[in-house]
């Protein structure tokens, strides 16, 4: 799971502008199997509140960075939850992994919507990443729906998968993305393939990010040397915290054609690139601030993040070509 603490974020052009050949009637609001308010934090992260076994409300996170729920330790204790014997799992960090229990949890209620016998790990919450939120809602839960955020009137609104996939939208970029799997086990996290002033970079999609980062093998592709540090910065993962090294100014981000300027990527090697099994390669972290600013809707049926804009924010512009190619030692070839 991947937290963030500030957000270094504005939002400028999305993503992707796809052909949305054909229109179908726009999500109605009684379609939806349930609803309920969000906030955004000064983080840039969604939280809305959970009941917990009909006790609550508590605070959670949304976070597509995160493939498992998870509680903290004022939930555990408010709550006298007990573990699962012999139940643990692992955890993968932005900064660091451990191994932790299960919660023996009989339910946990959105807006109306029940998630019965969740799997929901028990957390220390003892960094600053976690401050102000008393758990984590991952995509073992979200992935069970089509899920829908209402910029304007920051509500959250859960669909039926099938619902959405059948459907296509007139309006909306859809954005290509997919799971890759990461670590030994099977969980999955979603990607969605980027180019940063012509280098091809592969990006987490992940809710739970205050900012965008970048691992030192992009920055350098990129020309960035490590020289350029500012150890004043503060990562805080849900596990653990560590300095930043650099930030990246990009001018230019495209992906399918459609380009964004000005955005800012924090440069870090994290041990979750190592996870993915992308530390040798450019790999970045897309957080919540591209988003939050309009409507968008997970489809995870079709692998599609559908996004609201406006022709106006959309720059057809073809994308630059790649730069040349270069060396380890980064001299051109």
């Amino acid at each position: 799971m991947i937290m963030r603490v500030r957000s270094l974020l504005r939002f400028s052009t999305l993503l992707v502008l796809s052909a949305l050949a054909g229109c179908a009637a726009p999500l109605q609001l009684d379609d939806a199997l349930a609803a309920a308010p969000y906030r955004i934090e000064a983080n840039g992260r969604i939280v809305v509140a959970v009941k917990i076994n009909n006790r609550g409300p508590f605070d959670f996170v949304l976070d597509t960075g995160s493939s498992i729920s998870a509680a903290f330790d004022d939930v555990r204790d408010a709550l006298s939850l007990d573990t699962l014997p012999g139940k643990r799992v692992i955890v993968h960090g932005a900064v660091a992994s451990g191994t932790f229990p299960l919660l023996d949890v009989e339910h946990i209620e959105l807006g109306g919507e029940s998630w019965s016998e969740p799997r929901l790990v028990w957390l220390p919450g003892a960094t600053t990443a976690v401050a102000g939120a008393d758990g984590i809602l991952g995509l073992d839960f979200l992935k069970q729906y089509a899920v829908a955020v209402g910029a304007k009137e920051r509500v959250i609104r859960l669909y039926p998968r099938e619902l959405v996939a059948q459907r296509a939208y007139r309006g909306w970029a859809s954005v290509p993305f997919s799971p890759r799997s990461i670590g030994a086990g099977a969980a999955e996290l979603y990607f969605i393939d980027i180019t940063i002033e012509g280098w091809k970079v592969p990006a987490v999609f992940d809710l739970g990010a205050g900012f965008n980062m970048i691992n030192w093998s992009g920055a350098r592709s990129l020309g960035i040397r490590q020289e350029r540090l500012r150890p004043e910065q503060v990562l805080s993962g849900a596990l653990q915290s560590k300095k930043l090294m650099a930030r990246l100014d990009a001018d230019v981000v495209t992906t399918a054609g459609v380009r964004w300027h000005d955005e800012v990527f924090s440069i870090a090697d994290l041990d979750v690139f190592d996870i993915f099994g992308l530390a040798g390669s450019p790999a970045a972290i897309l957080g919540a601030g591209l988003f939050t600013q309009r409507d968008f809707i997970m489809d995870f049926d079709r692998g599609r993040l559908l996004v609201r804009f406006l022709m106006a924010e959309v720059d057809r512009e073809p994308a630059l070509p790649p730069p040349p190619a270069t060396t380890s030692d980064g001299s051109g070839r």
